[in-house]
């Protein structure tokens, strides 16, 4: 692909990102609106993504990457150990999901279905900074699993997960002591 064609790409993918920013509705973007904020015809949407599905999950993928890099790069959590900095990545994670429901549904139905392992990828760099040595890579990819895990259930249905809990993620002081709970009962395994 040459740069013209990245390019375009990045910028069709930029404007789905806009519109998911825009909308609370998942199903009322259309492939024709990207097209037409994009000033790009349908055809080259179809062409490099495929569906309108697709360039979403790419579009959202990147939004839930780009706040994990954001963070971790953050000043304003600078100060905290690495501890603190997951349970405050998880904390701003849990604040999108509850945000953005019928997206969160979405992309996690999307990414289960379709195997996409990135997300967790993207805790190892926190979780080395916690265990050091203590684990191999192995063993960071289990624990960033069964962190994700929990947002992956809650995202895709609140309402189940408050029925095997008694958690309700909606509420910030119910989620926030889950969270800790959470990450507490990893740390000390």
């Amino acid at each position: 692909m040459n740069t013209k064609e990245q390019a375009t790409q990045q910028l069709i993918i930029d404007t789905a990102k806009a519109l998911l920013e825009e909308t609370e509705d998942i199903d009322k973007i259309t492939v024709r609106q990207i097209a037409q904020r994009a000033d790009v015809g349908i055809g080259l949407i179809n062409y490099h993504f495929k569906s309108k599905d697709n360039l979403l999950s790419i579009a959202i993928g990147d939004t839930m990457a780009n706040i994990i890099l954001n963070f971790s790069k953050s000043d304003n959590y600078a100060e905290l150990d690495p501890i603190e900095k997951l349970r405050e990545l998880l904390k701003e994670l849990y604040t999108l999901s509850d945000k953005k429901d019928n997206i969160m549904r979405f992309i996690l139905s999307r990414d289960i279905m379709s195997g996409n392992m990135q997300t967790p990828l993207h805790l190892i760099p926190l979780l080395k900074q916690i265990f050091g040595n203590k684990k191999d890579d192995m063993g960071l990819r289990i624990l960033a699993l069964q962190i994700l895990y929990p947002i992956q259930v809650t995202g895709l249905n609140r309402d189940a997960f408050y029925m095997y809990s008694g958690i309700d993620v909606s509420d910030k002081e119910q989620r926030n002591r889950f969270i800790d709970n959470l990450i507490n009962n990893l740390i000390k395994s």
